[in-house]
């Protein structure tokens, strides 16, 4: 039988998972009840509604054993030390399943009927932080049931509220609710099969859609700064941040239309007010920043940064809505939770505005435990490059592709950067870590172009810290067979390309303040030259150059510049292709199979040198561990050459 409650589960939760403006930041939960109503599948905390599958994210609970917490004498601790009995009585009810802790609304799930959907979709929450019960009048039809009005309380306090005004409406009405509306927290419905739940939830949604949007504002333009003012926006920021010590942070330029144009409205008047519900305290802080000008009051942001709940989201009416956070998935939260803050506003607008939360609330939501743990949750593990941002240009295979990677898996939010389009989707795609990798489209032989992928790595996330030019060609001509036009176009990539990117990272590394790490990835040949490899010997052997005389002038803004000398690196390789194979085994004459076996053997630890071991390299010399490293050419060859 709890098959067919686990399917019923799995279907509801992706049903109403699926739409993002019912579950913004992962929020929302359901529940199934057994036939007999004494066990409850109920989704696990932390865990997104789409992702509920039959080996993870939820958990069993025994419903008498959930119910009878409500009994327990704890309304006179303090609310620290009631919480925290409460976690422990609710773990002290799972039976079983694969996820870590039940949900923090449980005990409500347990109150109701044997399935319920619980989401917070704007519409509803424009009610729920709007005109409230005075609406349901006109929401409701007649003959059916009326819903249930609950008054906002936090805790295990809603939860005790929530019953008494279930025994109220019971003795009323004969029957539960099926419907009930929480104050500033969205909506809960409940019905014996999940089809019929999955329609009451709809018809309610709908409802509420249909009453606020025929009177709500459209909402406020957005203002078009030039890519120069989003980019001397975000450095003023960073460098505010930096001094301040609340570096590394990320920063996003949202192109949401409900927010971009907030600041300067009425909407971003109420997000600075306060918060409207306990998702945007979790998610976006306990208000918003409102300001006319982001250069004007960064020492009044970086001051409020420090508050308690600190705000992470900043209305400029000059720039637009400026998104901060720890990591990607903070800046994804962040974004989803105050968009959707933002029309819920707009939409209440029409129907007398909403009201954001007291300052009582907002303070527990702060500092309750569960609600922690849910942010907490989007989070990456420690990593040495966690906060940071990188820009790796031939980042669509070879090389450039295994340090992309390899910064990914250090922690690094990745711009991957490249000509090739179709490679470049497929790379981003293939890592599996959509919230921490871009796909920017850029020629490093173009100005305009790679300034264009900086300017949206920036939009993206606020700057630039470390900087890896791995984009590279090597055509394999005897210098009296060598095209000229091939011979300048490895000059344009291999020099000109480094030139171009490294000039606009230090451009932005500089403007932001905190220094920076670049990494040149040059070969073994530019320390010691190849046969009939005139180009890939004169380019490698000016990228070590470029790489010195870098270093020493940007020292003082604290931004390293350092080399990376890899030896013969075939696997994912574009250059080791089966023609340049096929050249290399005629300077060596031996067939094109040996080429492989005879390179590797030309190392001291006759050992194939792989992607990660160059990526390893770039992530070092990335990271702090190095930061007294500058000027340097780190040879990753095996023991091939041995630099003195």
């Amino acid at each position: 039988m709890k098959k067919r409650q686990l399917s019923a589960l799995i279907e509801i939760s992706r049903a109403v998972g699926a739409n993002s403006d019912f579950v913004q930041a992962g929020g929302g939960n359901t529940s199934v009840k057994s036939p007999d109503g004494r066990t409850m599948l109920v989704k696990a905390s932390g865990t997104a509604l789409p992702d509920v599958n039959k080996g993870a994210g939820w958990i069993e609970l025994d419903v008498p054993r959930v119910l009878s917490l409500l009994d327990e004498p704890l309304m006179g601790l303090a609310p620290a030390e009631r919480e925290a009995q409460v976690l422990r009585s609710m773990r002290a009810a799972v039976i079983g399943g694969p996820g870590e802790r039940p949900s923090v609304e449980s005990a409500l799930h347990a109150l109701l009927g044997p399935v319920v959907i619980h989401t917070h979709p704007t519409a509803v929450n424009a009610l729920a932080c709007g005109p409230g019960r005075a609406a349901l009048d006109e929401l409701a039809r007649e003959g059916e049931p009326p819903p249930l009005w609950v008054p906002f309380a936090p805790g295990y306090c809603l939860a005790v509220a929530v019953r008494e005004a279930i025994e109220a409406y019971r003795s009323k009405h004969g029957a539960a609710p099926a419907v009930f509306l929480l104050e500033s927290h969205g909506i809960f419905v409940s019905a014996n099969t999940a089809d019929e739940c999955l329609k009451l939830h709809a018809g309610w949604t709908s409802r509420c859609e249909k009453y606020f949007a025929s009177v709500a504002p459209s909402p406020a333009p957005a203002p078009r700064p030039a890519p120069e003012e989003v980019r001397a926006a975000m450095a003023a920021l960073r460098r505010a941040l930096d001094e301040a010590d609340k570096l590394p942070a990320l920063l996003r330029l949202s192109d949401d239309p409900e927010l971009a144009g907030a600041g300067g409205s009425e909407v971003g008047a109420t997000l600075a007010n306060g918060a409207l519900s306990p998702d945007q305290v979790v998610y976006c802080g306990s208000r918003a920043i409102a300001v006319e000008s982001l250069a004007e009051n960064t020492p009044a942001i970086v001051t409020a940064l420090g508050e308690p709940g600190a705000p992470r989201v900043l209305l400029a009416k000059d720039i637009g809505a400026i998104l901060i956070a720890d990591d990607p998935g903070g800046l994804d939260a962040a974004e989803a939770v105050a968009s959707a803050s933002a029309r819920t506003i707009r939409l209440a607008a029409g129907r007398g505005g909403a009201r954001n939360l007291d300052a009582v609330s907002v303070d527990f939501i702060t500092h309750w435990e569960a609600e922690s743990y849910r942010a907490g949750l989007l989070g990456a593990p420690g990593a040495p490059l966690v906060g940071r941002v990188a820009l790796v240009t031939g980042a669509a295979s070879g090389l450039g592709l295994g340090i992309a990677r390899g910064l990914v898996g250090a922690g690094a939010t990745v711009a991957f950067g490249d000509i090739d389009e179709a490679s470049l989707k497929k790379a981003v795609d293939e890592t599996g870590d959509a919230k921490r990798t871009l796909a920017v489209a850029m020629d490093v032989t173009d100005e305009a172009s790679v300034a264009r992928a900086f300017d949206r790595t920036i939009r993206n996330w606020g700057g630039v810290d470390v900087l890896v030019c791995a984009a590279g060609i090597a055509p394999p001509h005897e210098l009296v067979n060598m095209p000229a036009d091939e011979w300048r176009r490895a000059l344009e990539v291999n020099l000109t390309g480094y030139f171009l990117a490294g000039r606009e990272a230090a451009r932005v590394m500089k403007a932001q303040g905190g220094g920076g790490s670049i990494v040149l990835l040059s070969s073994k040949t530019g320390l010691e030259a190849s046969k009939a490899n005139s180009a890939y010997n004169a380019t490698k052997a000016g990228e070590l150059h470029l790489a010195r005389g870098w270093a020493l002038e940007l020292g003082p803004d604290g931004i390293r510049v350092n080399a990376v000398a890899p030896g013969n690196v075939f696997e994912g390789s574009k250059i080791w292709n089966p023609e340049y194979i096929r050249v290399c085994a005629e300077k060596r004459g031996i067939r094109p199979e040996e080429v492989i076996p005879h390179y590797v053997s030309l190392t001291a630890i006759g050992r194939e040198i792989k992607r990660r071991d160059v990526a390893a390299a770039v992530v070092f010399l990335s990271s702090d561990a190095a930061r007294c490293i500058t000027g340097q050419t780190l040879v990753v060859d095996g023991g091939q050459v041995m630099v003195r």
